[in-house]
């Protein structure tokens, strides 16, 4: 899909992709199909959404497990994530006896690739990871059951 994308589109839109994936894989990909069609990487927008949060406290990781709990279920999902390097988060997800065992087996070094949460400087780190991984425009997100809210956008681009 990333290579036919890159081939005949202008862009694509990423979900669930972590940073170290748009890196590793998409970026790559992306390039392998812009060259199949004579083209480079110029105006290719590759847009990864980010899940956000400004907190002070590990709420956000509860509430991004909640969310990406069923996409540890489908097939597409978990072969990105074994690729992106979470083999052990599958793994234990399918080692785990119900749905609460199945969240806590999304790791934190996931949510970390994934996510930007924190302060907002560690929101604003988030996107820089993103962009530097080769996101031309990544997408903050919320995350349910945090404060996030259009007011705290300011902060984060600063």
């Amino acid at each position: 899909m990333l290579r036919l994308a890159g081939e005949i589109a202008d862009g694509v839109v990423l979900w669930a992709c972590p940073a170290s994936y748009v890196r590793d894989v998409v970026v790559p990909e992306v390039t392998a199909g812009r060259a199949r069609a004579g083209r480079d990487l110029a105006g290719f927008e590759i847009c990864a959404a980010v899940p956000s949060a400004v907190v002070t406290d590990p709420v956000a990781g509860q509430g991004i497990r909640a969310e990406l709990h069923r996409y540890f279920g489908l097939p597409f999902y978990r072969a990105m994530f074994a690729h992106a390097g979470y083999e052990a988060d599958i793994a234990a997800y399918d080692a785990a006896a119900d749905v609460a065992a199945q969240r806590a087996a999304i790791s934190d070094a996931f949510i970390e690739d994934l996510c930007a949460i924190g302060k907002p400087e560690d929101v604003a780190g988030g996107v820089a990871r993103y962009r530097a991984a080769g996101a031309t425009n990544p997408m903050i997100t919320n995350i349910t059951g945090t404060d996030l809210r259009p007011t705290l956008y300011a902060a984060v681009s600063a």
